[in-house]
């Protein structure tokens, strides 16, 4: 299944919220953090695009990944019944240029130039892929298209020497982009069997294994304890009384901890055990994190000294 937030957003943000700011890496995952955030926000206002077209029976399907062969992302797949289209998104700013030698991107902001791989050449290996996939899956090929499309309004595109330029689109462009290839490509499959198609994709959807604390080299040691308070935001909450309590603005709380545990679900790949509870809960008793646990979307795996826990928001992808 395809999760409706990015787990990759998820994990840096959970990051942030328990890393120090005068940590040496701080700015830096701060920075990737607002870069997939950028993203998604830009594949959101898509979508509002791609619901303007007039399209007879359109699926579509967002942030699909696969482990075939090599490892492939799509950021917007569209299945019809004659057709479909592959969506490369780009949420650039400032002008930029496309070199039809090099086929490269380049972007001056500020003064200074950035090189970005074309995004055309990006879309047209993910379709090469797919096809694969659908082949070794025995699903039916059908006429498929590919575009770029840029979905930040402050993009200047220069595509004056550029030979595919047709296939460089805006989000306002993107429409009539749609409707007039489904206008070219009549139904070859039924609505039921592109329906099947549709859930045999979101059912092979791999998420992208991302140890978030691994790929920046962050300690265990090095993050923030405690439960924060969900009124002043400030750690860390005592636990008085089967309740939290803020010790700076007397906020009490019976259910504090249950963000905490997504987030440490995250920071784990979900793999909670009692010991890490614990020490992220600040509670030195094994009694109170079993009971807590209990009334906790978790699920126990293992026995014993060996048992751990998994949320259960999280158990399709991690």
């Amino acid at each position: 299944m395809i999760p409706i937030t990015s787990l990759k957003l998820l994990k840096h943000k959970a990051l942030l919220d328990r890393l120090p700011k005068d940590h040496p890496q701080y700015r830096y995952i701060y920075d990737k953090w607002r870069q997939f955030e950028s993203g998604q926000v830009g594949e959101a206002n898509l979508e509002y695009y791609l619901k303007r077209a007039y399209l007879d029976s359109p699926q579509f399907l967002n942030g699909l990944r696969f482990e075939h062969q090599s490892a492939f992302q799509i950021d917007w797949l569209l299945l019809d019944l004659g057709y479909r289209i592959i969506l490369e998104i780009k949420n650039y700013t400032a002008p930029i240029y496309f070199d039809p030698h090099s086929r490269q991107l380049i972007r001056t902001k500020a003064g200074e130039k950035e090189v970005f791989p074309d995004p055309l050449l990006q879309v047209d290996l993910q379709y090469a892929q797919l096809r694969r996939f659908l082949d070794e899956h025995n699903i039916e090929q059908l006429p498929t298209f590919t575009a770029a499309v840029f979905v930040n309004r402050n993009a200047i595109l220069e595509l004056q020497d550029y030979p595919n330029r047709h296939r460089i689109l805006t989000a306002q462009a993107l429409p009539s982009f749609l409707e007039k290839i489904a206008r070219k490509h009549p139904a070859k499959i039924s609505p039921s069997r592109n329906q099947e198609i549709v859930s045999f994709l979101r059912n092979h959807h791999q998420e992208a294994h991302f140890p978030v604390l691994d790929r920046y080299g962050i300690k265990w040691s090095d993050l923030i304890k405690g439960v924060p308070c969900p009124a002043c935001t400030r750690f860390a909450m005592n636990r008085i009384r089967q309740r939290w309590q803020c010790p700076f603005c007397n906020e009490r709380s019976s259910d504090a901890h249950l963000p905490v545990l997504f987030d440490l679900a995250l920071l784990s790949e979900n793999r909670i055990t009692n010991k890490l509870a614990r020490e992220f809960l600040g509670t030195a008793s094994p009694e109170v994190i079993k009971k807590l646990f209990q009334r906790a979307p978790l699920i126990r795996k293992g026995n014993n000294k060996g048992a751990y826990y998994k949320h259960v928001d999280l158990i399709k992808y991690l």
